[in-house]
């Protein structure tokens, strides 16, 4: 019997090698910890198109995408419910007749820097220009698709009947969505309803850490806030059963989004067509180390995924624990498949350096222009990061194998023109690849291992032949 593991090897290919299935993890997370990732855990109601399950997705631009394509993929207002092939942004109400929405902090005009357009002569100088005139910065403009339109496409093809909406403000944390001040005032109403058969919720990428991590046996800070991000959990789940117990419905099933790993936490550049440029590094605060906290790390990306792991594992027990009649917290482990794709070889590692091994993706942002000027590059994810999220989170919910998905990885299918990874400008070969990482990911629980490495953070082996998934479609 054996096992597989995908790996590097000139041009990232995959290749089988023999191994155990009975030595499927090479490290083991608690119990406790582990009942939170059973696969499919949501089944809110019978799905028929007339009875769709409700699914609303909180969380800020690591759910929306930031960048078109996969900002406005499958994107539809408020206004757009009677419509289920779209996404229901409910922040924006309508669009006008040029496209924008008629209001809020998505009604804005579409700018988008680029070399050509932006004064500076040099990329510093053009990074220093934007950051001098915000006017000329890229601009998110609305309606948002993002993570929940890929999602959206995902039940589609499955044959599914999900009714999906969307909520995401750049930079919003869950705490100020549960305090519903500031940039999340006027939203909790939307959130805390009873209308959802199922919320998906994340905070800010930085706020589930610890408040130090140790590298290379120092303590650094880091910008945590873990009681901040526990108590906006469990504040919002409340909220939400509160609605459904005033409703006399069944609570609605919650899923955690474990959000990516940061590159620019865990890496310095010296590369000038990739810089670490934007008001919330390092160099723009003093040299602060609480702005790259990893940065020296056998493995930063690893150790900062298992970080967000352990966070939203944790969190996802503790309230099940606590409240044991009400919502199940499921968490999936989008951050961790991050893990596993460099682990196997499909992404980039190192986002920062000159030169990437042929075939490797890059999940992060690239764009210094459009990424300036608050994060850097290596923060957000690209269209690849997007793609692999929503594989995560399609897997997590409801249970159906996103490499089934043969519109999104069959270049020979008819129906691969209307995939998400065709909108996304994802190759079929890479969906495939991306769809492994998922579904190993989800199924251990884990980051899949780097092959033939020790590991130093929880992962485990990989365990099915690509022969078993390709069908000769390579």
């Amino acid at each position: 019997m054996g096992g597989i593991m995908l790996h590097l090897s000139g041009a990232s290919r995959i290749e089988s090698v023999k191994a155990s299935r009975a030595a499927r993890a090479c490290l083991v997370l608690p119990a406790a910890v582990a009942t939170t990732l059973m696969v499919g855990g949501s089944s809110a109601k019978a799905q028929t198109a007339s009875n769709p399950i409700e699914i609303l997705f909180v969380g800020n631009s690591f759910t929306h995408g930031k960048y078109p394509p996969a900002l406005n993929y499958n994107a539809g207002t408020a206004a757009s419910v009677a419509n289920p092939n779209l996404v229901h942004d409910l922040l924006c109400p309508a669009t006008t007749a040029t496209g924008p929405c008629t209001s809020g902090a998505e009604a804005v005009a579409p700018v988008t820097p680029t070399t050509a357009n932006t004064p500076g002569g040099t990329l510093l100088g053009q990074l220093n220009y934007l950051q001098s005139n915000p006017s000329a910065q890229f601009t998110e403009v609305g309606p948002f698709g993002g993570v929940a339109g890929v999602f959206l496409q995902f039940t589609k093809e499955a044959g599914l009947h999900y009714d999906v909406s969307l909520i995401a403000v750049s930079s919003a944390t869950l705490t100020g969505y549960l305090n519903n001040k500031g940039s999340e005032a006027g939203m909790l109403p939307l959130i805390a309803s009873a209308k959802w058969d199922h919320v998906v919720m994340h905070d800010q990428s930085f706020r589930p850490l610890p408040t130090t991590v140790t590298v290379n046996g120092l303590s650094v800070p880091t910008r945590g806030v873990p009681t901040g991000f526990q108590s906006g959990v469990s504040g919002l789940i409340n909220a939400i059963q509160a609605a459904d117990a005033a409703a006399g419905k069944k609570n609605a099933a919650i899923t955690l989004y474990e959000t990516q790993p940061l590159a620019s936490y865990g890496y310095t550049s010296s590369n000038p067509d990739a810089p670490i440029f934007g008001s919330s590094t390092a160099a723009q605060n003093g040299g602060n180390p609480a702005f790259a906290p990893y940065v020296g790390a056998i493995d930063p990306i690893a150790q900062m995924a298992s970080d967000l792991h352990n966070a939203y594992t944790g969190e996802a027990s503790a309230y099940d624990a606590a409240n044991p009649t009400g919502s199940h917290v499921d968490v999936a482990l989008a951050g961790d498949a991050w893990v596993s794709g460099i682990n196997l070889g499909i992404a980039v590692e190192n986002p920062y350096l000159p030169r990437h091994p042929r075939q490797q993706v890059d999940l992060w942002d690239s764009n210094p222009l459009t990424g300036c000027c608050t994060t850097p590059i290596g923060y957000h994810p690209s269209s690849y990061g997007v793609y692999l999220d929503a594989l995560v989170i399609f897997y997590k919910i409801t249970g159906v194998d996103p490499h089934t998905l043969r519109a999104e990885r069959d270049e020979h299918s008819p129906l691969f023109e209307s995939s998400a990874a065709h909108a996304l400008g994802i190759s079929a070969r890479d969906a495939r690849l991306l769809a492994i990482a998922a579904r190993e990911t989800v199924d251990a629980g884990m980051p899949i291992c780097r092959p033939h490495a020790a590991p130093v953070w929880p992962c485990a082996m990989l365990r099915r032949p690509p022969q078993d998934d390709d069908d000769n479609h390579d």
